[in-house]
C-alpha cells in the first residue's frame, strides 16, 4: 500500500547545489540555523543509519516543505546509498525504515546535499517527520580514528525528542539518544505566510512583582520572515494603557525561528491582582509586521505580599569519594549561613547510606560529587551564597510548609503533612507535591570517608580547612540531610498531590506516610525531618520547598489561643517566615500550631 501510495504521488526530486535556488516565499526550517558547531556521531559499525526530525512547531501548519538539506561527512568516504525521505509515522518492516510519503536516492555533492520535491507537501496539524538514510559499507575497527565509524553529522543543540535515531545494528528500534546533539538536516519550507518582514515574541509563562513596583522581563524575538531584522518597534498593552518603543536588534534571515533576546520593563499597576499583558512587535525594519502572529499574551500578577521563596540544594555524594568532602564543606557552610531558610537534601551513591539505585534519584550525574539546585543547573555551595539568594530571589507560584510526626510506638511510621498556599488562581495547574525523608547525625565507626583534601594548602575557608586538616581516610564522620526515603521514584510530583486546578485563596493540605521498616542505619530519631517539594510538572524545575522536623504525636498540638500571647514565644507562620505581630490564621509557637 505504501509503494501504491508512492507512485501515486508521483514525486520527484531533484538536487539543488546553492542556496541561490531559493525562490521568494521560501525559508529553511531545522534545530540547525545555519550556525553552531556541528559534529560527528556514530556506533563505530558498518552498518545503515535512520535519521528523523520530527516538525511539530505549531505554527508550521499549512506551510509546504519543497525540499530537504542534509549534511555529510566528506571524510567518510565508505557511506553510500543516501536518500532522503518524508513519512507521516517511523515505521519499520523488516529491519528498514519504510517512509509513507517519499523516499528517493540523492548523491551527495560536497559538505551538503539538497533535494527539491518536485510536489511540495503541505505539513498538517500533526506534523511530519523528515529524514535521511546512508549504509556505512565498511570500516576499520582497528582504528579509532577512522571516520566512518562516526559518520552522521549532528547540531551541538539538544531538542525534547533528542536525536532520533536507528541503525539495523545498534539501534534495532526507533531511539531517542539524549545528550547526542540533533539532527543538523533542515527543510526548505514555503508558502504565502512567508514574508520579507516576519517576526513573533515568546515571553515567559507568568510574570510576578510586588504591588507597586515595576518588573522586568526578557522577551524572545523570533525571526520567522526571510530578510536579516536591523530593528523592531515593539508594545506593551496591560490595564488599558500601550507604550511603544523602537529597539535595534540583529537577526538574520534565512532561517525559519532564529531568536534572539532582549529585556522589557513592564509598568507598576494601579491595583493588586492579575493583569493579561499584551506584547505585540509592530514593526520590523520599520515596515509592518508579516507575521500572522504579532503577539503574545502573559498574565502578570502584582502581589501584595510575596511567599518565602527556600532553594532545593540537592547533593550527590558517598563515602568512597575522594573529593566529595568539598561538597560536605559547602553544605556545612551554606546551613550555618542561611539557617533554617536552607534545606539540604544528601542523595549517597554505593555507599552504605544509599536508600536506593541511584537511577531513582531526581537527577543522574556524570560524576560525584555533583550539586544542583532546584534540579535546574549545577551548584557550587562552597561559593555558591550569591546563586542560592538570587534563587531566593525569584517569586515562587506558593508557599509550602511541613510538619511530620510519629504513628507508632516503634518509630518506622511517618506521617507528614504539607500545606500549599497559591499566589493566585492555576487553572490546568502544572504544580504537584514531593517529599523526602532525611536523617541528620547519622554516623557509624564502622565508615570512613575518603579525603582526598588531606594534607592541601589551607584556603582560609574554615568550613574547608578542616578536612584538610583532617586525615585521609575520615574516620566515624557524622553525615547530615542524608536522604532515607523519597515519595516517589525520580524524586517525581505526586500526581494527586494537588486539584487539577487550583484557587489562589485556599490552603490546600496533602498527607504522604514514610515506612522505614527494615532501614538498618543508626538514625538518630529525634534528628529526623521531612522535605516538601512543589515541582513544575512542564519543566520538573522545583519551584518552592520547605522542610519540619518528625516529632513525636504529642510534640505539635492544635489549640486556640492567642499567637504570640507566650513570653519569649518566637511565632512563625506555615511558610516557615517569623511573624512580630500575628493577624487571623495557623501559626507555629513553641512546637505547637496556634489557631489564631
Amino acid at each position: 500500500m505504501r509503494n501504491t501510495l508512492l507512485r501515486s504521488m508521483t514525486i520527484l526530486l531533484c538536487l539543488f547545489s546553492a542556496l541561490s535556488a531559493m525562490a521568494d516565499g521560501e525559508i529553511y526550517y531545522g534545530i540547525y540555523k545555519g550556525t553552531g558547531t556541528l559534529t560527528t556521531f556514530g556506533t563505530k559499525k558498518a552498518e545503515t543509519y535512520d535519521v528523523a526530525l520530527r516538525l511539530t512547531d505549531p505554527t508550521l501548519e499549512g506551510l509546504e516543505v519543497r525540499g530537504i538539506r542534509i549534511p555529510v561527512n566528506t571524510n567518510a568516504k565508505n557511506v553510500t546509498d543516501y536518500k532522503v525521505w518524508l513519512t507521516h509515522e517511523l515505521t519499520l518492516e523488516s529491519g528498514k525504515m519504510v517512509p509513507d510519503i517519499v523516499s528517493v536516492d540523492v548523491t551527495p555533492d560536497g559538505k551538503w546535499a539538497e533535494a527539491r520535491l518536485a510536489e511540495p507537501y503541505v505539513i498538517g496539524k500533526e506534523g511530519v517527520y523528515a529524514g535521511y538514510s546512508f549504509k556505512v559499507s565498511s570500516l576499520d575497527a582497528s582504528d579509532d580514528a577512522d571516520p566512518n565509524r562516526t559518520p552522521l553529522m549532528t547540531v551541538n543543540e539538544e531538542n525534547p525528542e533528542g536525536l532520533l535515531l536507528h541503525t539495523n545494528r545498534t539501534y534495532r528500534k526507533w531511539t531517542p539518544l539524549a545528550g547526542s546533539g540533533s539532527p543538523a538536516l533542515v527543510v526548505l519550507i514555503g508558502g504565502e505566510r512567508i514574508k520579507p518582514h516576519a517576526a513573533t515574541l515568546e515571553a515567559p509563562a507568568n510574570l510576578y512583582t510586588l504591588f507597586g513596583k515595576t518588573i522586568s522581563a526578557t522577551l524572545t524575538l523570533v525571526n520567522h520572515g526571510t530578510e536579516h531584522i536591523k530593528t523592531i518597534d515593539y508594545e506593551i498593552e496591560m490595564g488599558g494603557k500601550t507604550e511603544t518603543k523602537h529597539i535595534s536588534k540583529s537577526l538574520q534571515g534565512g532561517y525559519y525561528g532564529r531568536s534572539t533576546t532582549f529585556n522589557v520593563t513592564i509598568p507598576a499597576a494601579d491595583e493588586p491582582g492579575t493583569y493579561l499583558t499584551k506584547f505585540r512587535v509592530s514593526k520590523v525594519n520599520d515596515e509592518p509586521n508579516e507575521d500572522p502572529q504579532t503577539e503574545v499574551t502573559t498574565p502578570v500578577v502584582y502581589l501584595k505580599e510575596v511567599p518565602l521563596h527556600k532553594p532545593l540544594v540537592e547533593e550527590y555524594t558517598g563515602t568512597w569519594c575522594q573529593y566529595c568532602p568539598r561538597a560536605l564543606a559547602g553544605m556545612e557552610k551554606m546551613a550555618d549561613k542561611n539557617g533554617d531558610n536552607f534545606v539540604g537534601v544528601a542523595y549517597h551513591v554505593l555507599d552504605e547510606m544509599e536508600f536506593v539505585s541511584s537511577i531513582y534519584h531526581p537527577a543522574q550525574p556524570s560524576g560525584l560529587p555533583s550539586v544542583f539546585i532546584d534540579r535546574v543547573k549545577d551548584f557550587a555551595p562552597l561559593t555558591g551564597q550569591s546563586e542560592w539568594e538570587a534563587r531566593a530571589e525569584i517569586i515562587a507560584p506558593a508557599a509550602v510548609s511541613v510538619s511530620a510526626e510519629w504513628t507508632d510506638e516503634t518509630k518506622t511510621k511517618i506521617r507528614a503533612t504539607s500545606t500549599t498556599q497559591f499566589i493566585r488562581d492555576f487553572t490546568g495547574n502544572p504544580y504537584r507535591l514531593g517529599y523526602v525523608l532525611i536523617g541528620n547525625d547519622i554516623h557509624s565507626t564502622a565508615w570512613s570517608q575518603q579525603n582526598a583534601l588531606s594534607g592541601s594548602a589551607t584556603t582560609g575557608d574554615a568550613y574547608l580547612d578542616k578536612y584538610i586538616k583532617a586525615g585521609n581516610p575520615i574516620r566515624d564522620l557524622h553525615y547530615n540531610e542524608v536522604a532515607l526515603a523519597q515519595s516517589a521514584e525520580n524524586g517525581a510530583g505526586l500526581p494527586e498531590s494537588l486539584p487539577a486546578d487550583v484557587l489562589g485563596d485556599v490552603a490546600y493540605e496533602h498527607t504522604f506516610e514514610f515506612d522505614i521498616t527494615g532501614n538498618e542505619l543508626p538514625l538518630v530519631k529525634d534528628k529526623m525531618e521531612v522535605v516538601v517539594v512543589l515541582i513544575d510538572t512542564r519543566t520538573g524545575e522545583v519551584v518552592n520547598c520547605n522542610k519540619g522536623h518528625v516529632v513525636d504525636p504529642t510534640g505539635i498540638d492544635e489549640i486556640s489561643g492567642n499567637a504570640g500571647s507566650e513570653k519569649d514565644g518566637a511565632v512563625y507562620d506555615l511558610s516557615g517566615r517569623r511573624v512580630s505581630a500575628p493577624t487571623k490564621g495557623l501559626y507555629i509557637q513553641h512546637g505547637k500550631k496556634i489557631i489564631n
